[in-house]
């Protein structure tokens, strides 16, 4: 169970949540109707929303990177 909460950039809220893409399962569907994520639908395309936030229906895409530049090299 994940109840970690995003800050929207929209209106501000502490209200986003993470999407699930793919076909839910029933503990999925659990989390969704907890408010604890957001369903996406069952395709993800590329660059598709990641949070979803359940204040204001904002959806952005957060972007992290694996293996962050390292000073001086390269």
């Amino acid at each position: 169970m994940n109840n970690a909460r995003f800050k929207c950039p929209e209106c501000k809220q502490k209200a986003g949540v993470k999407i699930s893409y793919g076909f839910p399962t029933e503990e999925v569907f659990e989390q969704a109707e907890r408010d604890e994520i957001a369903l996406g639908g069952c395709m993800q395309e590329i660059g598709a929303p990641n949070r979803r936030c359940l204040s204001c229906g904002h959806e952005w895409l957060i972007v992290r990177r694996r293996n962050p530049p390292v000073e001086g090299l390269g």
